[in-house]
C-alpha cells in the first residue's frame, strides 16, 4: 500500500504529447491512403493549379471592365475576394473526406481492425480529424499561393496588404476546421453514408451563407483599406475558432467505439449528448 501511495503523479504535458503522438499514427495512415485515391488527388490538383489560374483571368477581366466605368474601388476589392474563393473551394473536399472517416469505413468493414487497436477514443478521434483536415488545407494554401503569384508577377502587378492576406488565410483555416470537426461529429453518429451526406447540408449551407457575408464585408467595410485589417473579419475568425473548440469538445465527448460498432439505427439523444458534454 505504501508503494502505491508513493507513485509519482505524471505531469499533464507528457500526456498531451503522448496523446498527440499516438493520434498522428492514425493521421499518417489516413493521409497516406487519401493521397493514393485518385478521386481525392485529382480534385486537389485541379483546384490547386487550374482553378487559381482561371480565377486570376476572371479577376483581371472583371477589374478592367469595372475600371472602364470608373469603379476602381470595386476592381481593387474583387482581387482579395477571389483569393478567398480560391481558398474555399479546396476545403470543400474536406467535407467528403471527413464524412468518410467513421461511417464510410464502417460500411466498407475496415473500421473494426482500427477500433481494436490499443489507442484511446480521444487519440482515434483526434487522429481521424487531423487526417481529414490536412489534404484540403494543403490544396487550399497551394491554390492561394498560385493565385497570389499570378497576381504579383502577372500583368496586374497587384501588391496585396499583408494583413488582409493573413486574414484570408486564417478565414480559410477556421472554415476548414469548422467543416471538418462538424462533419466528423456527423460521421461518428450516423450509421450510413447516405444519412451523413444528408446531415452535411446543415454544415455546408451555413458556411455558404457565411462566405456571402464575408464577401459583402470585403466590399462594403469602411476599414477595408486599414493597415490593421477589417475588424469584422477578425471578429468572424475569433467566433469560428470558438465554434471549432465547441465542436471538438462535443465530438470527443460523445465518441465511443463500442457504440459506433454496435449502433444499427440512427438515434438523436440531445439530453445524453449535453450530459456527456457537461461531464467532459
Amino acid at each position: 500500500m505504501a508503494a502505491t501511495a508513493n507513485i509519482p503523479v505524471q505531469p499533464l504535458a507528457p500526456n498531451i504529447r503522448t496523446t498527440l503522438s499516438n493520434a498522428l499514427i492514425i493521421t499518417r495512415r489516413e493521409v497516406r491512403d487519401s493521397f493514393r485515391d485518385w478521386r481525392i488527388v485529382a480534385p486537389i490538383i485541379i483546384l490547386t493549379l487550374v482553378f487559381p489560374t482561371l480565377a486570376q483571368f476572371v479577376a483581371g477581366k472583371f477589374s478592367n471592365f469595372v475600371a472602364d466605368y470608373g469603379a476602381d474601388i470595386v476592381a481593387e476589392r474583387t482581387i482579395p475576394f477571389m483569393l478567398m474563393i480560391v481558398g474555399f473551394f479546396p476545403i470543400s473536399i474536406s467535407l467528403v473526406i471527413a464524412l468518410e472517416t467513421f461511417v464510410g469505413e464502417k460500411e466498407r468493414r475496415s473500421l473494426e481492425p482500427l477500433l481494436s487497436t490499443p489507442l484511446s477514443n480521444t487519440e482515434l478521434y483526434v487522429g481521424k480529424t487531423l487526417a481529414a483536415m490536412i489534404p484540403p488545407l494543403i490544396a487550399s494554401y497551394g491554390g492561394m499561393l498560385v493565385y497570389l503569384g499570378s497576381l504579383v508577377f502577372g500583368e496586374l502587378a497587384w501588391r496585396p496588404q499583408s494583413v488582409l492576406v493573413v486574414q484570408v488565410m486564417l478565414l480559410t483555416t477556421v472554415q476548414a476546421l469548422v467543416m471538418v470537426t462538424g462533419a466528423v461529429v456527423v460521421s461518428s453518429q450516423t450509421t450510413s453514408t447516405r444519412a451523413a451526406n444528408l446531415l452535411a447540408s446543415f454544415i455546408i449551407i451555413p458556411m455558404a451563407l457565411l462566405i456571402q457575408g464575408e464577401s459583402a464585408i470585403m466590399f462594403l467595410a469602411p476599414d477595408a483599406e486599414s493597415p490593421n485589417g477589417i475588424g469584422a473579419l477578425w471578429a468572424i475568425i475569433v467566433g469560428m475558432a470558438v465554434v471549432v473548440i465547441m465542436l471538438l469538445r462535443v465530438g470527443n465527448s460523445i465518441f465511443n467505439r463500442e457504440e459506433l460498432l454496435g449502433r444499427t439505427i440512427d438515434q438523436l439523444n440531445l439530453r445524453g449528448t449535453v450530459r456527456k458534454l457537461w461531464q467532459y
